[in-house]
């Protein structure tokens, strides 16, 4: 693999920013506010190039009703009955299980119809219902299941700050036509960066209580194989195959962990284990998303 190949490689930034988390020291820095510049950037460059038209959304009415069911009804439900078993013990977690829930999905989703040759419009259609349900949905859902643990005007102030100024800003970053040879190397830091900061902030935690942490590890892994196998089963229910099926299966697995990780760190400060579901959950989907895309892509030398 050549320099420009690691660069555009998420696994390679996921396992460096790991790697380096846990064997440096816990460093003294603005965890929170680094990781709220990270997200913003990460997201106004994902955003770039994502034009919607009033044409595309009544050709796609049935992606973007089909996403917000596997994001806001299958994904949420598995990942709140996932995450329950932290609900006595360790209530911290508890309350990153809950902030996951109700995430849109990740904006990858785009980046996996881009990288099968999936249906752009459909997938950008369908994150972009969910990113405008998510205005109504995040701070109810946490309502719902936190009462005023976080507060719903926070969430909503947040969901609006992290979504509505990236999507401005990549108006005016659309003029500079930046290739994709630029802009995923940018985005891979930003999310190796993002998780680089939330493990560092909970390295202690993470070396103290490896049981707890191995805990997580295992519901995040049960979560995404049972994530998968249902939207495999919904895909196949519905007649969707070939690069659609890939496009789908994203949607319905891969919330948006970075949203997740930030909200955490920036609402339930006082409780910094809370981002650990969060992150571990990225670890494992960065993964399994690298893998999933790499074999649905088209092969070009038949």
């Amino acid at each position: 693999m050549d320099l420009r190949g690691a660069a555009s490689d998420l696994r390679v930034w996921i396992a460096g920013a790991l790697i380096l988390a846990l064997l440096s020291g816990t460093i003294d820095a603005p965890f929170s506010s680094l990781i709220v510049i990270a997200l913003m950037i990460q997201m106004a460059l994902s955003m770039d190039g994502l034009r919607l038209s009033p044409g595309d959304l009544a050709e796609n009415k049935r992606a973007a009703i089909r996403s917000l069911v596997m994001c806001y009804v299958i994904n949420t439900a598995v990942t709140l009955g996932i995450g329950s078993v932290f609900l006595f013990g360790y209530e911290a977690m508890w309350h990153g299980w809950v902030l996951l829930a109700s995430m849109p999905c990740a904006i990858s989703v785009v980046t996996a119809a881009i990288l099968v040759k999936g249906d752009l419009n459909a997938a950008v259609i369908a994150v972009a219902a969910t990113y405008i349900a998510g205005l109504l949905l995040t701070p109810l859902i946490s309502f719902i299941f936190l009462g005023n643990a976080v507060s719903p005007a926070e969430i909503f102030k947040y969901i609006i700050l992290f979504i509505a100024i990236p999507a401005a800003a990549s108006v005016p970053l659309g003029k500079l036509h930046l290739s994709r040879n630029v802009k995923v190397p940018v985005i891979n830091f930003m999310m190796a960066l993002i998780l680089f900061l939330s493990v560092n902030s909970n390295r202690g935690y993470i070396i103290a209580y490896p049981l707890a942490i191995a805990a997580v590890l295992i519901a995040a892994a049960a979560r995404l194989g049972l994530l998968s196998v249902i939207s495999k089963k919904l895909n196949r229910i519905a007649g969707i195959e070939g690069r659609s099926s890939a496009v789908y299966l994203v949607m319905c697995v891969w919330k948006n962990t970075g949203l997740s990780i930030s909200m955490c760190m920036v609402l339930l400060a006082n409780t910094p284990e809370s981002v650990i579901p969060c992150f571990v959950c990225m670890i494992i989907e960065s993964l399994w998303f690298s893998i999933v895309t790499r074999d649905a892509q088209p092969d070009h030398s038949k």
